[in-house]
């Protein structure tokens, strides 16, 4: 496969989406990038969305296919931006893109970096997008089951991020049930953060809207070095883990990709 992941056509349905990640997965594994890594959350998130709606789980399950839609084009739009220059790259993306190039963060600081622009940014503006101004408020229902899908696919990684991953997966096992209470913790202030921003951005002209999106997305962008530069004492302990980390980007992906 080329060493340019190949151009994104935005996709019009939840299958499309699917398509796409598998493409992002299959070249990463090629090319030992570790784009791969939030590839393979997203697959699992994208199957999961995609059952949901065929059970009919959510209040709206059309309207949930448009955000499920919606949400995913951000992300492949960060990607046709960074190796195409086609659009706007946002700095939260630009950070986590980058990002994947460096040897030094561990699985779980690309995987948060990715996270940290796709939902810090991305999905307040995809839930506006899909239900601007007055409407937002109706998607409220849904959009919390959106994040109970995005917050059990994450659990769900961290067994396979585990078998590659031994020093992390004994800090694990040493928190027990508080690491599922700070998992759960942390993507609640993620997922009401998104919708806090989802919801000034409803309420403004056009004009503030932007620069509202643009403060936002450097504030995001901040947390995102954050994770991938940590601070002396953190960078410390991810430094014990990266030394018995397993190294291999495409066996890595692999794994992560397995179950999805």
């Amino acid at each position: 496969m080329p060493a340019i992941l190949p151009p994104i056509t935005p996709p019009a349905h939840i299958d499309d989406v699917r398509s796409s990640v598998e493409m992002i997965i299959g070249w990463s594994i090629s090319n030992e990038s570790r784009l791969g890594y939030f590839a393979a959350l997203y697959r699992r998130i994208t199957v999961a969305i995609k059952t949901g709606i065929e059970k009919k789980c959510f209040d709206d399950n059309e309207r949930m296919e448009r955000f499920a839609v919606a949400f995913a084009s951000r992300y492949f739009a960060a990607l046709n931006a960074f190796f195409h220059g086609v659009g706007t790259l946002s700095h939260s993306w630009q950070v986590a893109l980058k990002g994947a190039a460096l040897d030094q963060p561990i699985i779980m600081q690309h995987l948060l970096a990715a996270v940290n622009g796709h939902l810090g940014l991305d999905l307040g503006i995809a839930a506006e997008e899909i239900a601007p101004g007055p409407a937002l408020p109706a998607l409220r229902g849904d959009f919390l089951k959106l994040n109970d899908v995005l917050g059990a696919q994450v659990k769900t990684l961290l067994d396979e991020i585990d078998s590659l991953s031994p020093v992390l997966a004994d800090l694990y096992k040493m928190l027990q049930q508080h690491e599922i209470d700070l998992i759960d913790e942390g993507l609640k202030i993620i997922r009401e953060g998104a919708w806090s921003f989802a919801s000034e951005i409803a309420n403004l002209p056009l004009p503030l809207r932007e620069v509202n999106i643009v403060l936002h997305d450097f504030a995001t962008a901040g947390i995102g070095m954050l994770i991938l530069h940590p601070p002396s004492l953190l960078a410390g302990i991810v430094d014990v883990i990266a030394a018995a980390e397993c190294r291999d980007v495409a066996k890595n992906i692999e794994v992560l990709a397995t179950n999805g």
